[in-house]
């Protein structure tokens, strides 16, 4: 999303809250969104999140997920100021209280909390999400058809080849009985440390963690499997020791078996999208496929 952004932002902080900003910092700019921290003229802190006419996932679905997350009581999300389209412009926008600049990953990178304490936390935040009731028009991940119809056209042949034990175990789930309500991208980057060190009460005095959960664009119901193998892919905690740490942690039943193929899947997924296509985090992403879909030998996938 490019132009206009900062004029976007000033109109909904004023349409949507009825103060004007007084400071804008850009946290991020995608193709379809844009984040910006604001400081109001009265002394606010907020997060504007602008959304373009033809995304899937507009400013009033995330804000109604968000509500949804903050009734449950079990997973804490910043709270809802207002949202909207903005006026005189083809953007909406979602306006949320500023739940601090400290994530996961900073915490990490600075030596404040180690790596595994990190993917534990992640993996706690996640089994108290998919405990969630999902709220109505969630929509189903689409079926594993769809996925790979999509992806192969952009995939190499060698690594899609790779790729087909998996995909046959996870076309050969049973898993109707077994679906939750995804975030589809809890990382290190998507979760805000909050100011607390302990469990804390929620609503209906449910104790929960005290990090903030964001971003829930690729919110979708499907199995558990689906959701940590995303989470094990971006956060690369491939390693046998990090998948078994977070499993456990995760505390509910798992299907190993599908886990491994959910995560052959992700990593191919991403890496067709991210290194192949938009050549972006090439070895990042190289390493991801290599630990997921190791390559048979004397032979190379990339």
């Amino acid at each position: 999303m490019t132009g206009g952004t900062v004029l976007a932002v000033e109109r909904a902080c004023t349409e949507l809250t009825g103060s004007a900003p007084a400071e804008t910092v850009r946290v991020r700019t995608g193709p379809k969104t844009a984040v910006y921290r604001v400081r109001l003229a009265d002394g606010r802190r907020l997060v504007v999140k602008l959304f373009a006419a033809d995304v899937s996932h507009s400013a009033a679905d995330e804000a109604r997920l968000l509500v949804a997350v903050t009734e449950a009581g079990r997973v804490r999300v910043p709270a809802v100021i207002g949202h909207g389209p903005v006026p005189g412009l083809t953007v909406s926008a979602l306006i949320t209280a500023d739940a601090g600049t400290r994530t996961l990953r900073d915490a990490v990178r600075t030596g404040q909390m180690p790596r595994p304490a990190a993917l534990l936390r992640l993996a706690l935040l996640m089994a108290a999400f998919h405990a969630i009731e999902p709220p109505a028009g969630v929509r189903l991940a689409p079926g594993i058809g769809q996925q790979v119809s999509a992806m192969a056209a952009h995939c190499p042949r060698q690594v899609f080849v790779r790729l087909a034990p998996a995909l046959e175990v996870i076309a050969g789930g049973a898993r109707r009985e077994r679906l939750v309500w995804c975030h589809g991208d809890l990382h290190l980057e998507n979760v805000i440390r909050g100011g607390d060190r302990h469990l804390i009460a929620g609503a209906g005095g449910e104790p929960h963690l005290p990090e903030y959960v964001v971003d829930f664009e690729a919110a979708t119901v499907e199995v558990p499997e689906y959701d940590l193998a995303q989470t094990l892919v971006t956060c690369d905690a491939l390693e046998p020791s990090d998948r078994m740490l977070m499993a456990a942690a995760y505390g509910r039943p798992l299907d190993t078996r599908l886990l491994d193929a959910y995560v052959a899947f992700q990593a191919v997924r991403g890496w067709t999208y991210a290194a192949h296509r938009e050549g972006r985090d090439r070895d990042a992403w190289a390493a991801r496929l290599h630990l997921a879909l190791p390559p048979q030998p004397g032979r190379t996938v990339l």
